[in-house]
């Protein structure tokens, strides 16, 4: 769509409910939802586009057949005192529940350290019950690809997907994304965006494998040395009821990058090498195995604050590249930016 097209398009066409502004989050990750869900009832006219067909990011769940995983996020730990009030309610809900499994540390197919007492929880059944509880409260539009942000002369923002197509205008947009996509929607706003672009992300190769009767793993979980891979669990939770052992497996950072571009065939087998030599164990075949790469899975270097927000261009963004990588910096940076976005709101509504 051609720009000056663009420009004969109505501004009106997502006008403020009375005197509340109109918002669009963009990003339906943790950080986005809990954005949305922190404003709802607050700002009555609110809408967050996803571009994935589901929401939860790096918590969302992948099906290969009658299996399925956790692929992202395994677990979560707590540190904030608002995170906990917030876990506590939702353990309430019965949407997550502490994670007992035994975590080892491994190193070339030995245990070398079983003491690893941290508190840890998980999702029931799964970690996207999670995004879906928030998703639940929210107005969001997902299979949204937002790629380009239009300022309006009177103030506010047109938004357009990736084939070009109008979104609506909104008197404020907060961007919930990958910092490298908060880059590239921030050109015309250097206070964010190059921030953002500031902001180095690692990949993660994540393997998800299936087998047809539980492997001699005494251990639920482990953080793996000296390998390929960084970390290795077993899935409690399948929709197989055949008995299955199924197990995730994330590559290390460095060797994600290294081999980003490689065929999945290829990452596939040497993931299940480095999977045997980890838990030296004779190989054997899996009835499934899969593998999905994260592109822009943590970010190294976060900026140190809870998020961005300018006022004279009425945008924000959010995410854990603010603060850190983790679900609880996710989660502590959507609820910084619906603070900052009402105290905007208060503060030009008493103009």
């Amino acid at each position: 769509m051609d720009f000056e097209i663009r420009r004969r398009l109505p501004g009106n066409l997502n006008p403020a409910v009375g005197n509340q502004p109109s918002v669009a989050i963009i990003g339906a990750g943790l950080a986005g939802l809990t954005c949305g869900t922190a404003l709802q009832g607050l700002v009555p006219n609110l809408k967050i586009f996803e571009k994935s067909v589901f929401p939860g990011g790096r918590v969302s769940s992948f099906r290969a057949g009658e299996y399925e995983f956790n692929h992202g996020a395994q677990f979560f730990t707590v540190n904030n005192p608002l995170f906990w009030s917030i876990v506590s309610a939702w353990q309430t809900d019965g949407i997550v529940r502490p994670w007992d499994g035994w975590t080892v540390e491994l190193q070339k197919g030995q245990i070398i350290n079983s003491d690893l007492a941290t508190q840890r929880f998980v999702g029931v059944p799964r970690m996207q019950t999670i995004s879906r509880h928030l998703a639940q409260r929210c107005d969001l539009v997902t299979s949204a690809n937002i790629s380009e942000l239009e300022p309006q002369r009177e103030g506010g923002w047109r938004i357009f997907n990736e084939r070009g197509d109008y979104q609506g205008a909104y008197d404020i947009v907060i961007i919930a994304t990958a910092a490298h996509q908060v880059a590239e929607l921030c050109r015309s706003v250097p206070e964010i965006g190059k921030q953002a672009d500031g902001v180095d992300m690692t990949a993660c190769w994540s393997g998800m494998l299936a087998f047809d009767r539980r492997l001699n793993i005494p251990y639920d979980a482990a953080f793996v040395l000296d390998s390929p891979l960084s970390w290795i669990s077993r899935y409690q939770y399948s929709t197989s009821e055949t008995g299955a052992d199924c197990w995730v497996l994330h590559a290390s950072p460095e060797w994600s990058q290294k081999y980003a571009a490689s065929f999945r065939g290829r990452v596939m087998h040497a993931l299940l090498d480095a999977f045997w030599e980890a838990t030296d164990l004779v190989p054997q075949k899996p009835v499934s195995a899969s593998v999905h790469c994260w592109k822009h899975a943590l970010p190294i270097n976060p900026i140190s604050e809870d998020s961005l927000f300018v006022e004279s261009h009425a945008i924000g963004a959010c995410g854990d590249w603010c603060t850190a990588p983790r679900i609880e910096g996710a989660v502590l940076s959507g609820f910084s930016m619906a603070d900052r976005v009402m105290k905007y709101i208060h503060k030009n509504s008493a103009r």
